[in-house]
């Protein structure tokens, strides 16, 4: 009886259907396993035998032979701001050489330039392209100690293998040159890099040559909002990151702002500001309308300088604003993004002399008033330029204060009929470091409270 139960029960298990079922899966992929392989790589790449192998836990499968396609590179170096090169394919990156190799898959496609090659500005026949990956092009002073990056048009066997696959694309750009200036950061990194890649929403990859880590932590609200992946700094990447679109460098369009019309889906520094109001949990996107809101004061930041183009008579501002009906505050602001932003966002009216502290008039609500004091030494130009149009182009208001000489403290250090007042010009013609170091560097401002007044009376009557 034993003995029959024994072999009852082994008939049993024998013919049990999930049993067999699992066996005969194991040998169909035993069997089947090349097969599978190749054809999960055509299902998530749509090319056969293009691999598609992603860092950070997205999706990884084994490695077959790689299908190189036609490759596609379209480069500008006609821009006055900035040399882009962008391009489709098979293309490896290698950051300590900086190396953009763009694999063609004959020896002929190289030499016919690729077929897909499209060049602005240079010589189109070439196979290799150097680009100093930053936005301040053509500027000797910052310029040469910008790193060079080479784009490379090779044959698979010239081409570095593969360490690293992605299928998001990749921006190539520098962390350099004037990093650290508040403006700069703005306007050479953060609003190209938002030009370049907002349109992407995240699933792109930053590869950054001279990168500042402290940069990346000041502005780690921005970044991630840009990208969802780890930025790499690829000066100390041994690795070959390989990705199948690519650009290497960014794109500028004009000081503090965007141009629409060159924009991918047109945006333009109204989406920019909507962009910083929601990285930032900004409040407010409109600022007072005070025919709506009878008897709520409007409110005044004026931003004092550390150290020049201070407002030496602040106290005498404050209370001639105070005067007009103003609810006035006075500060340099916190070097914290988030609670300088926080501020900032909390006022209608800005009032600041030339100088980096006007940047914060991103975080302003929109149809804020913006009003920049300029300083002595025909600066009104380049107060135009980097500040006086920008507001314009994010649905604000600008006002423009120009200083008289009896208004600058410069008057204490010269005399009256000095070069200095009477003609800035050759000082300007003889180098920028000593237009810097006399009115930028040794001049601050007493305004002439009578005189400005007018200027915050305008400001009152545009918020109306």
């Amino acid at each position: 009886m034993k003995a029959a139960a024994r072999s009852k029960k082994s008939r049993g298990s024998f013919c049990h259907p999930p049993l067999l079922l699992l066996i005969v899966a194991i040998q169909f992929l035993v069997i089947y396993s090349p097969t599978l392989d190749q054809y999960m790589v055509m299902l998530t790449t749509g090319k056969p035998g293009f691999p598609s192998m992603l860092i950070e836990g997205r999706r990884g499968f084994k490695q077959v032979d790689e299908f190189i396609p036609e490759p596609h590179l379209r480069c500008d170096f006609s821009d006055n701001r900035s040399d882009v090169c962008e391009m489709d394919g098979a293309i490896r990156i290698l950051g300590r050489t900086s190396e953009v190799f763009l694999v063609a898959p004959s020896l002929a496609s190289v030499l016919a330039g690729g077929g897909g090659v499209n060049a602005t500005g240079v010589d189109a026949n070439a196979t290799s392209w150097k680009i100093q990956p930053y936005t301040r092009k053509g500027e000797n002073r910052v310029m040469p100690g910008i790193t060079e990056v080479t784009v490379r048009l090779v044959t698979a066997e010239e081409a570095p293998p593969c360490d690293e696959w992605h299928d998001v694309p990749a921006v190539v750009y520098s962390n350099g040159g004037y990093c650290g200036n508040y403006y700069h950061d703005f306007n050479d990194n953060i609003i190209p890099l938002f030009i370049t890649s907002r349109h992407l929403a995240g699933e792109v990859q930053l590869l950054v040559t001279q990168k500042q880590r402290w940069w990346f932590g000041k502005y780690r609200e921005i970044v991630e909002g840009l990208t969802s992946y780890e930025p790499v700094d690829l000066d100390a990447e041994q690795r070959v990151h390989c990705y199948r679109r690519a650009v290497v460098g960014l794109r500028s369009h004009k000081d503090l702002s965007i141009d629409p019309r060159r924009a991918p889906n047109n945006y333009s520094m109204v989406d920019f500001k909507r962009f910083l109001m929601w990285r930032y949990s900004l409040p407010r996107e409109h600022a007072i309308r005070m025919d709506e809101e009878p008897g709520k004061k409007p409110r005044l930041l004026g931003i004092n300088r550390r150290s020049r183009r201070r407002f030496v008579n602040l106290d005498e501002i404050v209370a001639m604003a105070e005067g007009l009906g103003f609810d006035v505050a006075s500060t340099e602001l916190h070097a914290h993004i988030p609670e300088a932003s926080a501020t900032v966002n909390s006022f209608d009216v800005m009032v600041a002399v030339h100088g980096s502290g006007l940047t914060n008039l991103v975080f302003l609500p929109m149809n804020a008033v913006v009003v920049q004091v300029v300083p002595l030494g025909r600066m009104e130009g380049l107060a135009m330029d980097e500040y006086g149009v920008p507001p314009r182009d994010m649905n604000m208001r600008y006002l423009q204060y120009n200083i008289t000489p009896e208004e600058s403290t410069l008057s204490e250090l010269y005399p009256r009929a000095h070069p200095v007042f009477l003609d800035p010009l050759p000082i300007h013609k003889q180098s920028w470091s000593l237009v810097k170091d006399i009115y930028l560097g040794r001049q601050d401002v007493r305004l002439d409270v009578r005189r400005f007044r007018p200027v915050l009376l305008k400001a009152l009557h545009l918020l109306r």
